[in-house]
């Protein structure tokens, strides 16, 4: 296994769930992983494939849907800071251009749309504060989605998936 963000390798040893070893775990089950080697991991990082690891990203493109009751206008942009949820991680984006909207109607791209409404899809440029380990939502579900959360008032905005 590859141990992200570090990038040591290691094995796991074994899967404990409670006093018992598992021969696997699955999403969702509780275990504690004994690993071979001495690496300091802790929740939000990632352990991968070394084959097919996830690519490092600090900016990534993606489709959103905005799920706000507020629209974003594109005057507002420059000024439209997040914080970016995927997988167990959370870091502060900003959203650095509206690419296109997709009309609903006749599924038909606007490029570079002045403002996105309630429900409207979107793609769009985030940047990152910190480096994310993603896949594009192709590849992988998991580690190829996120929301973006709005930092004043807690609330989810939109859901996205990554491009390739």
């Amino acid at each position: 296994m590859l141990a992200l963000p570090s990038g040591r390798r290691t094995v796991v040893k074994d899967i404990v769930c409670l006093d018992s070893s598992l021969p696997v775990a699955i999403a969702g089950d509780s275990v504690t992983l004994t690993l071979a080697d001495d690496i300091d991991i802790s929740r939000g990082d990632m352990l991968a494939d070394p084959a097919r690891p996830p690519r490092t990203a600090k900016t990534v493109e993606a489709r959103i849907c905005w799920l706000a009751t507020q629209s974003l206008a594109a005057p507002a942009l420059p000024a439209a800071r997040f914080v970016l949820k995927h997988t167990t991680r959370s870091v502060k984006a900003k959203l650095v251009s509206l690419n296109s909207r997709v009309d609903v109607d006749t599924l038909e791209r606007q490029a570079k749309p002045a403002a996105l409404a309630m429900n409207d899809v979107a793609h769009v440029t985030l940047a990152l504060a910190q480096p994310l380990f993603v896949d594009s939502y192709e590849l992988n579900r998991a580690t190829g989605s996120f929301i973006l959360i709005d930092e004043i008032s807690n609330q989810t905005v939109a859901a996205g998936m990554l491009d390739g």
